[in-house]
C-alpha cells in the first residue's frame, strides 16, 4: 500500500489533508529515511514511524513552550481568547491560531484560561489524548499554579478557599448552594500597604474560580472590575498561569511548564514585605 494509505489506517481520525500537512513537514520515516511524498509505495517489513516530537510553524501572537505528538502548551498572552465565545465565534483565539498553522482540526483545548489572564493553557492532539487528559483533569491530576497581585493587604500567610460556584446566564459566576464545588490553596508571597502578591494552587477549575474567591475574601484581583476591584494601575487582570505540571499521560514521564512571572507585575511590588 502507498503511504498515504497506511497513513488513514495509522490515523482515522485524521483528514487527507492533515496527514498529507503532515508529510510535508517531516513528521514521518520509513526505515530510517524522511518521507515527504503521499505515493511513495511500502514493501513487507519495512517500518513506518512517527516522530515523537516534531515542530509547527510559528504561530504569530502565541509562544510554543513545548510540543510532541500529543500536546501542545503555549504561554497565551493577556488579551487573546482560549477558544471562540460560541459555535459561530469568529474572533481570534489561541485554539483556532494553532488548527489553522498546523493544518489540522484535530487539536482540542482540554482546559481554559480567562482572555484577560495570560500564561499556560495546554492543548491536546487527537481524541485520544483529548480523552486522556480530561481524565487527569477530573482526578485533579494535574499541578495548577498561578500569580495574582489582590487589592489590599491580605493578613493570612496562607491557607485554603472553599466555594460553591455557579456560572448565572450572564456569564458572571456567583457563590451558590447551587453551585459546583471550588477549592484553591492560597501563599502570600508579598505584601505592601495596597496590594498582596498571592501564589494559588488549583485544586478545581471552576470558572474564574481565583477572581471570584480572591473577590469573597475581601481582596478582588487587581484590575478585576467584573469582581469588586476599584482601580486598575496596570491596565490589565493581574492573574498569572505559572506552572502547569503531570504525569505524561502517553510516556509515563512527570512533566512541567513555567511562565515567568510579567514584568510589569513588579511594578506593583517594588517596596513590598517578603512574607
Amino acid at each position: 500500500m502507498s503511504v498515504l494509505e497506511a497513513l488513514r489506517e495509522l490515523y482515522p481520525e485524521s483528514s487527507r489533508r492533515t496527514l498529507q500537512t503532515w508529510l510535508k513537514r517531516g513528521r514521518f520515516q520509513v526505515d530510517g529515511t524522511p518521507l515527504k511524498r503521499e505515493d511513495v509505495e511500502l514493501v513487507e517489513g519495512q517500518v513506518l514511524q512517527a516522530k515523537e516530537t516534531f515542530k509547527t510553524p510559528k504561530v504569530p501572537g502565541l509562544k510554543i513552550l513545548y510540543e510532541d505528538r500529543h500536546l501542545i502548551v503555549i504561554d497565551k498572552p493577556v488579551g487573546l481568547l482560549s477558544v471562540p465565545l460560541d459555535e459561530g465565534g469568529a474572533k481570534r483565539h489561541a485554539l483556532g491560531l494553532l488548527r489553522h498553522h498546523s493544518g489540522t482540526d484535530q487539536i482540542f483545548a482540554v482546559h481554559r484560561i480567562d482572555r484577560e489572564t495570560s500564561g499556560i493553557l495546554l492543548f491536546a492532539r487527537g481524541k485520544e489524548a483529548e480523552t486522556k487528559f480530561d481524565e487527569l483533569f477530573e482526578k485533579h491530576a494535574i499541578l495548577r499554579e498561578y500569580f495574582a497581585i489582590v487589592e489590599g493587604p491580605l493578613k493570612e500567610r496562607s491557607g485554603t478557599w472553599k466555594s460553591h460556584l455557579l456560572e448565572l446566564p450572564s456569564y458572571r459566576v456567583v457563590e451558590s448552594p447551587e453551585g459546583k464545588p471550588a477549592t484553591t490553596h492560597f501563599t502570600v508571597i508579598r505584601r505592601s500597604k495596597k496590594y498582596t502578591y498571592l501564589k494559588l494552587q488549583l485544586e478545581t477549575g471552576r470558572k474564574h474560580q481565583i477572581r471570584v474567591q480572591c473577590q469573597q475574601a475581601g481582596h478582588p484581583v487587581v484590575g478585576d472590575y467584573r469582581y469588586g476591584a476599584v482601580e486598575n494601575p496596570l491596565k490589565r487582570l493581574c492573574l498569572h498561569a505559572c506552572t502547569l505540571g503531570f504525569k505524561h499521560p502517553f510516556t509515563g514521564k512527570e512533566v512541567k511548564f513555567s511562565s515567568p512571572l510579567p514584568r510589569i507585575f513588579e511594578a506593583l511590588g517594588a517596596g513590598g514585605i517578603e512574607s
